[in-house]
């Protein structure tokens, strides 16, 4: 079956990110073997299509074949290289806490049944992402763009060879991978190119759940890890083949590794500072409201760590080189190549063209969004409650770099839809319930941590 071809093509991009994750950790490793494994494909996928995207404009690689393997080998060779150099000082692994979880009968059956429900939900998707795909942004954005590449054996900025429309500002790491799988596959199939979101979904639910478990007990970190599976608009978003659960994704790496640094003390936290920096350079090359919406709330959040005296003046002197050096490493290439061919900023509409005036009925869609429609069943209404019941764990605690990041990127995206002409994104319900779904994971977090400090005192196991 041509979907065994699947975890052929993920081996090398996984193994130079776990390379990565594994080197920036040193001799204090944070990440469960099979937590590094999860991210290191995320980010390991991103790392080595913004290296084939740098050879490929500089004219020293192409988007064929062997120019793309070419690039996974030589990634994964010098960072093995690396790894291999230095391995006798590093330790093997570090384990997330091992607590059994001791259920009732009739837990187990509600478990059970629970667990089945979601199995058979993600079937259900899967039978959706086999298609072709079929929404907006799927189509055009990303599967008509990565059959470019694939067929073209070179960059594309537009749909019509030669031209530039508007879906070339986007970063090109979707479409890259899905021609990277087209060229394992031989072929282009709709069904193979569209699995990698159902993947980044899977590491997605997976890395939540390790974050939760580092926070709380086992039983508590289930009902979270539910709470996001649960979610219908991030089931939807990823069975239609959107990039949407794999940008939640790199946020969620960038913002809980840095909530894990200010929370932790030494060389842990020296060592979740690196992996924090890696995930906030490589978000760059994700989609574009990356550097508009999302990297200023996270410098900011690091500031504010900095001057609450969280880092000694070491660990800032790591935190600014290692944050500076990363971002910057993606971040200035991608923005030289925009401004050189003239590829605006934002998704819909270029920042540059928006005008700024009052739009009626803004608010009041937002807060239907929010607080009346299925998208998030609840949870929104629960994280509010929480955050005002729970105030100081919610705001005096690590937990608060994951709180304050919603809320500084909620607050952001306001003036956005309400000063502008995106507000029909918000009216007709589409970009701005996007952008809430990217933070979804993060609230799922704080929700959980809140929740048990509320009902869990007496069940830690």
């Amino acid at each position: 079956m041509i979907y065994l071809l699947v975890p052929i093509a993920l081996a090398l991009p996984t193994a130079s990110g776990w390379l990565l994750l594994r080197l920036a950790e040193g001799k204090t490793p944070v990440l469960d073997s099979k937590e590094r494994v999860a991210a290191g494909l995320a980010l390991g996928l991103v790392l080595t299509m913004f290296i084939t995207f740098l050879l490929e404009i500089t004219g020293i690689g192409n988007l064929s074949l062997w120019g793309m393997l070419s690039v996974q080998v030589l990634t994964c060779g010098v960072l093995g290289l690396l790894y291999y150099r230095k391995k006798e000082h590093l330790q093997l692994k570090a384990d997330l806490p091992k607590l059994q979880l001791k259920l009732k009968n009739w837990q187990k059956v509600l478990v059970g049944a629970l667990c089945v429900w979601t199995v058979l939900k993600l079937l259900a998707g899967w039978t959706l992402l086999i298609g072709p795909a079929y929404y907006d942004d799927s189509v055009s954005n990303w599967n008509l763009r990565g059959k470019m590449f694939y067929t073209q054996h070179e960059l594309q900025l537009g749909l019509t060879p030669g031209k530039v429309d508007g879906v070339g500002s986007y970063p090109q790491t979707v479409p890259l991978v899905k021609a990277w799988f087209a060229h394992v596959g031989g072929s282009w199939h709709e069904g193979l190119v569209n699995s990698i979101h159902m993947v980044w979904y899977l590491c997605l639910v997976y890395l939540v759940y390790c974050a939760l478990r580092k926070l709380i007990s086992k039983t508590f970190s289930l009902i979270g890890t539910y709470i996001l599976v649960s979610l219908p608009l991030l089931t939807m978003h990823t069975t239609g083949a959107y990039a949407d659960a794999m940008l939640a994704l790199h946020i969620f790496l960038a913002v809980s590794w840095l909530m894990f640094a200010v929370r932790e003390k030494g060389d842990t936290r020296v060592s979740y500072t690196k992996l924090s920096a890696i995930a906030v350079a490589l978000l760059v090359y994700t989609k574009n409201e990356s550097i508009l919406l999302h990297l200023p709330p996270i410098g900011l959040l690091l500031v504010l760590a900095i001057a609450m005296r969280r880092f000694s003046a070491k660990e800032v002197k790591t935190a600014l080189l290692w944050f500076g050096g990363c971002t910057g490493a993606v971040l200035l290439p991608w923005l030289l190549f925009k401004w050189s061919n003239n590829l605006g900023f934002a998704n819909a509409k270029n920042v540059s063209d928006l005008t700024m005036e009052w739009h009626e009925g803004v608010l009041q869609a937002i807060g239907v969004n929010m607080f009346f429609e299925g998208n998030w069943i609840l949870l929104p209404g629960l994280f509010v409650a929480l955050l005002l019941i729970r105030f100081q764990t919610a705001f005096k605690t690590s937990l608060v770099i994951a709180t304050a990041f919603v809320l500084m990127v909620v607050l952001g995206q306001l003036p956005i839809y309400t000063l502008t002409t995106l507000a029909t994104e918000a009216i007709m319900q589409t970009g701005y319930a996007r952008g809430i779904l990217h933070l979804m994971p993060l609230v799922v977090v704080v929700t959980t941590v809140l929740l048990e400090e509320i009902f869990g005192k007496t069940s830690k196991n």
